[in-house]
């Protein structure tokens, strides 16, 4: 398995600018073609093009189609999960983010939370890729790990066909 976890400290291929969409599409478009190419791997892609969208739409008021990126995200059986939790564990869950943060500022206003998660939210629900949404307010990560397995199990989404 290969996890693919971004870390940065500018600008990236979430957060770009503008002038920046170039590179940023074509950064998308490497990554494409290493799943393609390494298809037999497992992948796990952590914020990737709906965190894009997500962060584009709220910074910029732009909108990326990335219809072409999902349409050859299937034939490599790429599946979405979505963990989410209720507006009321954010709170909960701001206490353990606060032991590990770098930047515990962040955490200040809950409700910029929420109302990401609600985006987010919708931009899942408008993907083409088999979607798992997952509730984890109750901070349960075996039971969600379980959850998730089993659906990847059930849905074909521990091998390529």
């Amino acid at each position: 398995m290969v996890c693919l976890h971004q870390f940065h400290l500018g600008r990236g291929q979430i957060n770009f600018e503008s002038q920046e969409n170039a590179l940023a599409m074509k950064t998308y478009a490497t990554w494409l073609r290493l799943f393609e190419l390494q298809r037999y791997y497992s992948w796990i892609a952590d914020h990737f093009h709906i965190s894009t969208r997500a962060c584009q739409l709220q910074t910029y008021g732009k909108d990326y189609d990335f219809r072409w990126l999902e349409e050859r995200l299937l034939p490599l059986n790429f599946r979405l999960v979505f963990l989410n939790r209720t507006p009321g564990s954010f709170a909960v869950a701001r206490v353990e983010h606060l032991k590990v943060s770098s930047k515990p500022d962040q955490y200040n206003g809950l409700s910029t939370f929420v109302r990401e998660q609600e985006l987010i939210k919708r931009l899942v629900a408008e993907s083409m890729l088999p979607r798992l949404e997952l509730d984890i307010s109750d901070n349960d990560i075996p039971r969600a790990l379980e959850k998730i397995a089993d659906w990847m199990e059930s849905t074909g989404g521990l091998w390529t066909e």
